[in-house]
């Protein structure tokens, strides 16, 4: 197995391109390279990096030859989840001569890891047609896992008994020119595959499996005769009555219209009228399956920060409410607290819903 490490955040792009290109191939980032060089194909997957996700300045670190496990695993006492590890492909990165990294075999794609974002990328660059194939990441140490997928295009991982083992974004893959190609995940005897359609692809293109964790619930130990509503029910139940469920005080009777004001009070002592922890939200989106909010000035989380509800069903039908944030304001040793609140919050949120007579 190897080990990894993520190379130090560089301040501008240019800085960014040659410190992983000395990495590889021992030079400044000389114009002229050629097609499939070691130096295009760093750039490459540099830029499409810091185009899909809006300016990623942290430079991927190069995978070696076969059978590279990746550890996945979630922050303990924070998320739900499980942890297991991934089998990247078989990279053609391997150490030359002069101790310096270069492809070695022209059949293999160059494959890399970026974990500075708090998630999990395993980025494979294809160097031309001849390394244009479908590629397997083996998950290791979850019972027959499975994919769900959501109504955004993201997955859920499960497990045999239908626990959450992991988030996975969206597939992507783009070409030396830009253009997204048509690209989808397939994952069967722990094998997941993403499937990329290189039709007319200007080469080197860039994929990424993206792995991640939410805190997602399930309503397996409550026994009401509702733990299989569906979501369509969950938002139509919502709609009837949202503060019937919604177990933070401050929210509304009525369900919330997108671009609405709601005075939340995130205080723990509500329940004996003490204290006051400012929670004003504005209704982000509403979906089919899902809800949003942004916090407004003054939230104890920072304004901008953003948390996302989304309901679905596992392969047995069980329900589930998977819960994803982005704070703005740093809470220094409060944040482990905050979230493990947060998330009994959430499943309080849950438990409300399925005890619901009307769902």
């Amino acid at each position: 197995m190897h080990t990894f490490r993520s190379l130090p955040v560089t301040t501008s792009f240019a800085a960014l391109v040659v410190a992983v290109t000395m990495s590889l191939a021992g030079t400044t980032g000389a114009s002229g390279a050629e097609t499939g060089s070691e130096e295009q194909i760093v750039d490459a997957t540099v830029e499409a990096m810091a185009d899909h996700y809006e300016g990623s300045a942290v430079a991927p670190e190069p995978i070696q030859g076969p059978e590279a496990e990746i550890a996945i695993t979630p922050e303990l006492g924070v998320d739900t989840g499980q942890s297991f590890t991934v089998t990247a492909p078989e990279s053609g990165l391997a150490e030359g001569d002069r101790g310096d990294l270069e492809l070695s075999d022209d059949s293999l794609p160059a494959t890399f890891l970026d974990t500075a974002s708090g998630e999990t990328r395993i980025i494979t660059t294809v160097r031309d047609r001849d390394a244009a194939a479908d590629f397997e990441y083996v998950i290791n140490g979850v019972v027959d896992p499975y994919l769900v997928e959501l109504e955004d295009g993201t997955f859920k991982v499960l497990d045999h008994n239908d626990r959450y083992v992991v988030d996975l974004a969206a597939p992507w893959a783009v070409d030396a020119a830009g253009r997204y190609l048509e690209t989808s995940y397939s994952l069967e005897d722990s094998k997941l595959t993403q499937t990329i359609d290189y039709t007319g692809a200007v080469f080197p293109v860039v994929a990424d499996p993206s792995w991640g964790y939410s805190v997602d619930h399930g309503v397996f130990q409550l026994v009401t005769g509702k733990e299989k509503a569906t979501p369509a029910r969950v938002l139509k139940e919502l709609r009837r009555c949202f503060n019937c469920s919604f177990p933070v005080q401050g929210a509304p009777r009525a369900f919330p219209a997108v671009g609405q004001d709601i005075r939340l009070n995130a205080s723990p002592f509500t329940c004996i009228n003490v204290g006051y922890i400012n929670a004003t939200v504005e209704m982000r989106y509403v979906t089919s399956t899902s809800f949003a909010f942004t916090a407004l000035k003054g939230h104890f989380d920072g304004a901008g920060s953003t948390i996302s509800f989304t309901f679905y069903n596992d392969r047995s039908g069980f329900l589930h409410l998977s819960v994803r944030a982005h704070i703005m304001r740093d809470g220094g040793a409060a944040n482990a607290v905050n979230q493990r609140i947060a998330s009994e919050t959430w499943n309080t949120f849950l438990a409300n819903l399925i005890r619901q007579k009307t769902l």
